[in-house]
């Protein structure tokens, strides 16, 4: 029986129901955090067979099979300190896609901390929380940056997340933003 399958036969179509009863974008309209986010995105991995990778080699056989693509550092992206540098192919077009403007708003790349973690990795973070898509390939963080960068980043971020495409939390320790991907 698959994750998926397990998750489904303990209850997770009674909380995909109460999710779609209350709209794609609840809390999805500012970028404070919040359990009911943690419990919408890894609702949403459940509902679609994504799997939560618990080791480093789970993760290179994903990439073997084609399932996560890298992400890679380029005029518009600067990866800093990033442990395992992959990502979902639809994480990966937005942070791309992000990237380039903010670049043509900001005249500096986008800084990733943060991508792909192991479910091991994960539990080990102080900030890391249980449900956490980052072992997904749908999450990343991204370095909070200053002075009028911050307020663009923030600004872009809701818009996304108003369409629904991202759900987005500014975090503050450390400072960055953490992104999921919903595509």
């Amino acid at each position: 029986m698959s994750r998926f399958s397990r998750a489904l036969a303990h209850g997770a179509p009674l909380v995909a129901l109460a999710l779609l009863a209350t709209g794609r974008d609840a809390g999805a309209q500012s970028l404070r955090g919040s359990k009911a986010k943690v419990d919408r995105a890894y609702q949403f991995a459940l509902r679609r067979g994504i799997d939560f990778n618990e080791s480093r080699s789970e993760i290179t056989d994903g990439v073997k099979d084609g399932e996560y693509v890298p992400l890679r550092g380029s005029s518009n992206v600067r990866l800093k300190g990033v442990a395992v540098p992959y990502v979902l192919p639809a994480t990966r077009a937005f942070v791309q896609r992000l990237a380039a403007s903010y670049r043509e708003a900001c005249h500096a790349p986008l800084v990733v901390t943060s991508a792909m973690r192991p479910t091991t990795l994960q539990r080990t973070l102080p900030n890391g929380v249980a449900k956490s898509v980052h072992p997904t390939g749908m999450a990343v963080d991204l370095h909070a940056p200053s002075g009028s960068c911050r307020p663009w980043l923030r600004k872009t971020l809701l818009a996304e997340a108003k369409k629904g495409t991202v759900d987005a939390t500014e975090e503050h320790n450390p400072a960055h933003f953490h992104v999921i991907v919903f595509r």
